[in-house]
């Protein structure tokens, strides 16, 4: 058999033209569990293996990190061998962010700028609104900060906010906010997630024959998910793509569902407008699902206002209907769920302890153990010493956070382990972003939200006056914060503390060249003072401690090399991580997530808990016929992720966000067809 056949085998028609199309652009519309993936890898190892198009002008985008590194082990799986060179796989925000770093110079920045997350971003936010006399009573600095994000997602500056948004009290404070949160960032030498793609597209537009050279060099694009990019990224494809647009989009605009984001989802409906001459390929074939989950999800997606025609279909058997179960409240909801699993995956408690910080603490240090979460010692932590592989396949969905509590307390009466995906994240705990407020000050030594931290953390005498007047310095004589440390004039202790974290930071720099991130890590921890400070002899501490622990695993598995370069990949990486990667499908234990978290995964049985009006569909889409197909293309998204049953639960009462309400059935549940549907004995159902 050639090489191009064994590509195209074990493909589907749609599947294979999907494959071979490699000239001119495509439109891959593909239904939830129709292979896209598989359809996906293997059109870029035919275009490597069989089209003979070198690695290194093939550029493929994804929206997670987890799925780019996927993508890149079952391509190289496919082609067979070593490849000279690897075509590039990454994130949108991954691939600017790499890119930025060899052409910021072209809007006055350094190659080594940080990476600001959400917290960094809203202690801007809050220094901005206190400049203007804002009190953070009078507007909510979260608020602000979205604004600004969804105004860069539209690729809309600081002077052109105004012109674009509706003028109202709110937006002239967040026009004026926006212009010194800009300021700050360039300060500080930093940008924030909407800049990666914002401030490249600002480049290749004011430099043609740049934008041309990258033209020139990725001949072939691929975007996942393309329901999903924003204008930033529309724009920042419709570029790269410009001159040999062979752009290959995939997506299912019936999965779009981040709207909040500033994903539009008429950017695939409109794809055949932007390339008259596009090939537009269908994959209705769903391989995950039984026949009556996909007619129910079809009929879900009947009633949508505003969607591209298509119906998924399947040779897969039957299956169970979908269960309805009526409940008295959140808890005797979850307390189904936690019943129901432990039945069908035949769960026995094997060894499970629960013990909290106020008692005994049993410590996690194993990533697999704890599925990603490395929890404070406030909280429960759990250690699962048996064998419960089963339970992967099962998860439970809701439709907000909050929900997780009930589900949480029932999982640990019953011990029954559990991954809790988008609660705190491991980026976000505070011994870790202390560690690496140390480490992005030796690359950015004009980072101040680093240098506020790293002296909270480790000079707690010096005072945030003294910092902020030494912040002002740095400015106004354009020194980094080191330079500036050096020169400013302080008293007795105050000195002897500047000198000391000074002493700590140029220690670092120093080693850098010839240490690894890990290495540079245990240094980081010495120098500061931190290691001392956490191992205390308190649980707590201990937990914290077994947290730093881990970090200086992941810097061994992920940027085993030494130096500046390595450093700054870590320190990438760490910026623009996602709640989706978290996600371990061989952690053990019951998946706990919210619907939009679930998107891209699949299970052997889902429970969609909480499925009343008001709740879901959420309340705030009811008047809006926009938000409401939002909220309905969310439904699909859940009840596309079982294989094989979903559980599908609503409570007459449920006390959510500190208040008691009644519940009425979804309106969901009364669309799903009577055939496919099953009222579970002992429950009442509308």
């Amino acid at each position: 058999m050639s090489q191009a056949n064994s590509l195209l085998a074990g493909l589907n028609e749609p599947q294979r033209l999907a494959v071979t199309t490699t000239q001119g652009p495509v439109l891959v519309l593909a239904g939830a569990g129709s292979g896209k993936t598989k359809t996906l890898v293997h059109r870029l190892a035919y275009l490597i293996a069989y089209a003979k198009i070198p690695p290194q002008n093939i550029l493929a985008v994804t929206f997670t990190n987890q799925a780019a590194k996927e993508m890149r082990q079952r391509v190289q799986a496919l082609v067979g061998g070593k490849l000279r060179a690897q075509p590039t796989v990454g994130t949108f925000h991954a691939v600017s962010a790499r890119w930025l770093r060899s052409e910021a110079a072209a809007i006055g920045y350094p190659a080594h700028f940080s990476i600001y997350d959400e917290d960094d971003q809203l202690s801007l936010v809050r220094e901005a609104l206190k400049a203007q006399g804002v009190g953070l009573r009078v507007v909510s600095p979260k608020a602000v900060l979205a604004a600004i994000s969804r105004a860069k997602s539209e690729l809309v500056t600081a002077e052109g906010y105004l012109s674009w948004a509706e003028a109202t009290p709110f937006t002239s404070i967040v026009a004026e906010t926006y212009g010194r949160y800009e300021q700050l960032l360039r300060r500080q030498r930093a940008f924030d997630f909407d800049d990666l793609l914002m401030r490249l597209v600002e480049i290749w537009r004011a430099q043609p024959e740049l934008l041309a050279a990258y033209q020139a060099r990725w001949h072939y694009l691929l975007i996942d998910e393309y329901q999903d990019v924003n204008q930033a990224q529309y724009v920042w494809t419709r570029l790269l793509a410009e001159a040999e647009k062979n752009l290959c989009v995939v997506g299912d605009d019936w999965q779009s569902i981040y709207s909040w984001r500033g994903a539009d989802f008429g950017n695939i409906l409109r794809f055949h407008e932007d390339y008259p001459d596009a090939t537009i390929i269908k994959l209705e074939q769903n391989y995950r699902s039984t026949k009556v989950i996909i007619t129910a999800s079809n009929a879900v997606m009947v009633k949508a206002v505003r969607k591209a025609e298509k119906k998924l279909w399947t040779e897969n058997a039957s299956g169970e209907p979908i269960k309805i179960v009526a409940v008295e409240d959140e808890s005797a909801e979850a307390q189904y769920v936690v019943n129901e699993v432990m039945r069908l995956a035949k769960f026995k408690d094997q060894g499970l302890k629960v013990k909290n910080a106020e008692t005994e603490l049993t410590l996690v240090t194993d990533e697999e153990e704890s599925g990603g979460e490395f929890l404070p010692a406030v909280s429960p932590v759990v250690c699962y010493d048996g064998t419960g592989e089963e339970l992967t396949g099962y998860a439970v969905l809701y439709r907000t956070n909050a929900q997780s509590r009930a589900l949480e307390e029932a999982c640990l009466k019953a011990g029954l382990p559990y991954q809790l995906i988008g609660g705190t994240r491991f980026y976000e705990r505070k011994e870790i972003k202390d560690i690496l407020a140390y480490l992005r000050l030796i690359v950015n030594p004009y980072d101040g939200v680093s240098f506020r931290r790293a002296v909270v953390a480790s000079a707690r005498g010096l005072g945030l006056v003294t910092v902020e007047a030494l912040l002002l310095a740095a400015s106004q004589q354009n020194i980094s914060l080191l330079e500036a440390a050096k020169k400013i004039s302080l008293p007795g202790e105050r000195k002897r503390l500047m000198a000391n974290l000074v002493d700590s930071l140029n220690a670092l720099v120093k080693a850098m060249p010839r240490l690894t991130v890990a290495e540079l890590i245990e240094l980081a921890m010495d120098k500061s003072g931190l290691k001392q400070e956490l191992l205390d002899g308190t649980a707590e501490g201990e937990a914290r401690y077994q947290n730093v622990q881990e970090l200086k695993t992941v810097a061994e598995e992920r940027s085993p090399g030494v130096g500046q370069n390595a450093l700054e990949l870590f320190l990438t990486e760490v910026s623009l991580w996602q709640d989706q990667d978290s996600y371990k499908s061989r952690q053990r234990g019951i998946t706990l997530m919210t619907f939009h978290a679930a998107k891209g995964l699949e299970f052997k049985a889902v429970f969609l808990v909480g499925m009343e009006e008001g709740l879901f569909p959420h309340a705030s889409s009811f008047d809006d016929p926009n938000e409401l197909d939002e909220e309905r293309r969310l439904a699909y998204v859940g009840l596309t992720r079982a294989r094989e049953r979903v559980y599908c639960l609503y409570a007459f009462n449920r006390r959510l966000f500190g208040s008691l309400g009644p519940g009425i059935p979804s309106r969901f549940l009364t669309e799903l067809p009577p055939d496919c549907v099953e009222s579970v004995a002992g429950t009442r159902f509308l």
